[in-house]
């Protein structure tokens, strides 16, 4: 915790220090609204400021929008210190009431955009409203907590929660703490006849490992992920939390558990859910529990399919009072398929990692993750190290990194010459040869599809499925790509930020304004192979900076003058090729 509450306070006045002219950046309170949405919700640093939306608002600080999937965040953040109590009154009339129904009534005056994707999408199913509250400190309220819960179960289509510093932890890190390495958790049946026990020495089966299929209430499966969660055991397969994310909730799910009168079929809308464990025990049926007649223990369970269906289960019931569970999911099933495998022996081994592939090959995949196991960006970030530069594919990769290269001579060996290129500032220390992978497919997405997408897209960018994701990935794989090649790429980059920051209005040169002209217009309409060509000395990436600094200039004043919108909002609109073409054409042959 303390460790996060410093990476935190660092970030603050690297921002503080980076953004001097952001109003109220230099207040703590107001740059940790920063923080959460570049850090926990990916907006792009240039559309941040725009979406915090008052320093005094007692309704919303901030806000994200995701308008293809119809969801809304409405943000407060409170960077209290560690023995600062939350205010339940707070929680109950301004967190959970005042700006929502501001925004129900249309009078909502703090953003036209908020006010606007919420009149427009209120009514559609899909539409959902996510009121979260980040505290930095574990300083836990319990009435605040209850008002949560009670008003998650009035409003089916609100999701509110509180994040404390762990919680915020856990999302930063995109990982569960993982303190305990087994556990024995009970599963449970209406009667022993809903239990199928395949029994490979029983049913006289070669190479056919044992396994159970169960009819289990879903009541079953919430407790089994909250003793998970409560002693810290990772019950979801590394492989599933890191690429499927472990926190994702299923919309329909979560609404069929919700509907009294739709959850009795549960059973029927769901595929169920695959369990992997160490051994399976004998099946018992002299329970106390009449409603639970067959009941049998596994140890070291490890979910490998139905992440989304155990979680949204996780968070529907909890907001349910525990005397009432039994009594109001009677009647809601979910079938468990439950198989024992050594993991020890390895062929047994190989067979449980081939089951993980298999049983998650179909899914529909959108919860954004850090694709820390992806063998592609392993292999960049290695390849990178070794010319000198370090791709952060998870967060910890910061931490990891600041300590490997507190001494960054053989950094700057290996990097001295691309460094030198493309006029970049003396590398001083290891965090200024840092690419974050999100950054980093904000380029190769600029390049590929231009400039609005990389703005506007950013929380697209790791999500495993995306077009844009997908986009990344095939650029890095074609054959005229190499390491070279992408490091030239995002370097470009880097000089143009580097511009950018040094000059006098903040603004210009554009970095993926940059990029995206130098593929269209450099590289032929977007041709790879052509990237080294055109960034083969510093006289030629100097004259390229030059060009575009004065296109950006030109760019958007007569962007403004024809449609009467400022910076902000240009950035967010899409790129009119031909007036920047125009004036490329025209200082090309000035400058």
């Amino acid at each position: 915790m303390a460790d996060l509450k410093k990476q935190i306070e660092e970030d603050i006045k690297e921002y503080q220090s980076n953004f001097p002219y952001i109003t109220h950046i230099a207040k703590d309170d107001w740059a940790f609204n920063y923080w959460v949405l570049d850090k926990l919700f990916h907006v792009d640093e240039e559309l941040i400021e725009e979406k915090i939306v008052d320093y005094h608002d007692l309704g919303i600080d901030a806000y994200e929008i995701h308008e293809d999937t119809y969801d809304v965040y409405l943000i407060q953040n409170k960077y209290y210190s560690d023995s600062t109590p939350l205010n339940a009154d707070y929680v109950k009339n301004d967190f959970l009431l005042r700006a929502i129904n501001a925004l129900k009534n249309g009078t909502y005056k703090k953003s036209e955009e908020l006010q606007t994707f919420f009149t427009k999408h209120k009514d559609h199913p899909a539409f959902t409203v996510h009121l979260q509250l980040f505290i930095t400190n574990n300083t836990p309220c319990k009435a605040a907590d209850d008002y949560i819960k009670d008003y998650n179960l009035k409003n089916p289509n609100h999701r509110a929660k509180i994040f404390y510093l762990d919680d915020i932890e856990e999302k930063y890190y995109a990982e569960s703490k993982q303190l305990v390495k087994n556990i024995t958790v009970k599963i449970e049946s209406v009667v022993k006849e809903t239990i199928l026990n395949i029994n490979s020495e029983a049913y006289k089966l070669e190479n056919v490992m044992d396994a159970r299929y169960v009819f289990a209430p879903i009541v079953s499966v919430y407790r089994i992920y909250n003793d998970a969660e409560k002693q810290s055991y990772p019950i979801f397969d590394k492989n599933i939390r890191e690429y499927l994310g472990n926190t994702g909730i299923n919309k329909q799910i979560y609404s069929t558990l919700l509907d009294k009168n739709e959850r009795k079929n549960f059973f029927y809308y769901n595929n169920g859910i695959t369990i992997i464990c160490d051994k399976m025990h004998e099946i018992n049926t002299q329970n106390s529990d009449p409603n639970i007649p067959a009941t049998f223990d596994i140890d070291n369970p490890q979910i490998v399919n139905g992440c989304q269906t155990v979680n949204s289960i996780y968070e529907a019931l909890k907001n349910v009072n525990l005397s009432d569970l039994e009594k109001d999911f009677k009647d809601t099933f979910v079938m468990l398929k439950i198989l024992e495998i050594n993991r020890d022996d390895s062929s047994e081994n190989a067979l449980y990692e081939k089951i993980v592939k298999y049983n998650n090959s179909q899914n529909t995949i959108d919860e954004k993750t850090f694709i820390a196991n992806t063998d592609i960006f392993i292999r960049l970030q290695t390849e990178f190290q070794k010319k000198g530069f370090l791709l952060l594919i998870k967060q910890s990769d910061k931490h990891k990194f600041s300590n490997e290269y507190k001494v960054i001579t053989k950094l700057k060996e290996s990097n001295n010459e691309r460094v030198l290129r493309f006029g970049i500032n003396p590398i001083k220390k290891a965090s200024d040869v840092f690419i974050p992978l999100e950054k980093f497919l904000q380029v190769i997405n600029a390049f590929t599809l231009g400039g609005h997408t990389a703005f506007t897209k950013k929380s697209s960018m790791l999500k495993f499925g995306s077009n844009e994701y997908k986009n990344s990935v095939e650029f890095i794989k074609n054959g005229t790509v190499t390491i070279d090649v992408l490091l030239d790429l995002y370097l470009l980059y880097m000089r143009a930020e580097q511009t950018k920051k040094a000059s006098t209005d903040i603004r210009t040169l554009i970095p993926y304004y940059l990029i995206d002209a130098f593929a269209k217009f450099e590289c032929s309409d977007r041709d790879p192979s052509l990237i080294r060509k055109n960034l083969k000395d510093i006289a030629s990436i100097n004259n390229l900076v030059k060009l575009y600094t004065a296109v950006s200039i030109l760019y958007t004043v007569a962007y403004n003058k024809k449609h009467d919108i400022e910076y902000n909002i240009m950035i967010k609109k899409k790129v009119e090729y031909d007036m920047l073409e125009s004036h490329r054409d025209t200082l090309e042959h000035v400058l």
